[in-house]
C-alpha cells in the first residue's frame, strides 16, 4: 500500500485545530472518528473480500459529504454533472484501457472544472466532488464485476487528490483571508492617523 498521505494529511490538521483550539475542530474530530470507525470496521468485518472496500476513507468522505451538502447553496444538480463525468470514466476506462495517457488527471480536472461551474462555491464544489465519487465507487463495482479480482475502493489516487484538493484550497482562502484582513487593518489605521492630523490641523487653525 503507498504511502497515506491522505490519513497523515488530516490527522495533522486535527491536531492543529485542537492546538490552536480553532472552531474547525469539532469538524476534524468528526473526521478522525468516522476514519477510526471505519478502519475498525474495515479490519475486523472484511477479511478476504475480493473488493476491498476502504470503509475508512469511505467514512470519511461519507461524513464530509453531509457536512458539504448541509452547507452548499446548489445541491443536486452540481452532484448530477460531477457524478455524469466520473461514470463516463468509468466507461472509458472499461472499454479502452490504457489507450488516454493521464487519463485520471483529465476526468479528475473535467470533474473538478464542472463541479466548481455549476456550484460556485467552496462547499457547493465539495460536495459534488466527494458524492460524485462516492457514486462512482459503487458504479465501479458493478461495472469492474467479472473484469477485475481486486480493486480498492476508493483507489489511492481519488482519497489523495481528494485530501490534497480541498486541504490547498482551504489553505489559499485562509491565507487570501488574512491577507486581506491585513490590508483592511492597516487602512483603517491610516485613516485614523490621517482624521488625528486633521484634527489637529483644525485645533491649532482655531487657536491662531
Amino acid at each position: 500500500m503507498p504511502f497515506p498521505f491522505g490519513e497523515w494529511v488530516i490527522l495533522f490538521l486535527t491536531l492543529i485545530a485542537w492546538a490552536e483550539k480553532r472552531t474547525t475542530r469539532c469538524f476534524f474530530s468528526l473526521l478522525t472518528i468516522a476514519w477510526l470507525l471505519g478502519k475498525w470496521a474495515e479490519t475486523y468485518l472484511l477479511v478476504n473480500m475480493p473488493w476491498r472496500w476502504q470503509l475508512s476513507r469511505l467514512a470519511v468522505m461519507m461524513v464530509f459529504w453531509v457536512w458539504a451538502f448541509r452547507r452548499a447553496e446548489r445541491r443536486f444538480l452540481p452532484l448530477f454533472f460531477a457524478s455524469l463525468v466520473a461514470f463516463v470514466q468509468t466507461l472509458f476506462f472499461v472499454n479502452e484501457p490504457g489507450v488516454f495517457p493521464f487519463g485520471e488527471w483529465f476526468f479528475a480536472i473535467a470533474m473538478v472544472l464542472v463541479a466548481w461551474l455549476s456550484a460556485k462555491s467552496f462547499w457547493g464544489t465539495a460536495a459534488a466532488l466527494t458524492g460524485g465519487s462516492l457514486l462512482n465507487q459503487v458504479f465501479v463495482r458493478f461495472t469492474y464485476d467479472g473484469i477485475m479480482r481486486f480493486a480498492n475502493l476508493p483507489d489511492d489516487f481519488t482519497w489523495n487528490l481528494g485530501v490534497g484538493l480541498f486541504s490547498t484550497w482551504t489553505a489559499l482562502a485562509y491565507g487570501w483571508r488574512l491577507n486581506a484582513e491585513k490590508k483592511a487593518k492597516r487602512m483603517t489605521q491610516d485613516l485614523v492617523v490621517v482624521q488625528n492630523l486633521v484634527n489637529c490641523e483644525s485645533s491649532e487653525e482655531k487657536e491662531l
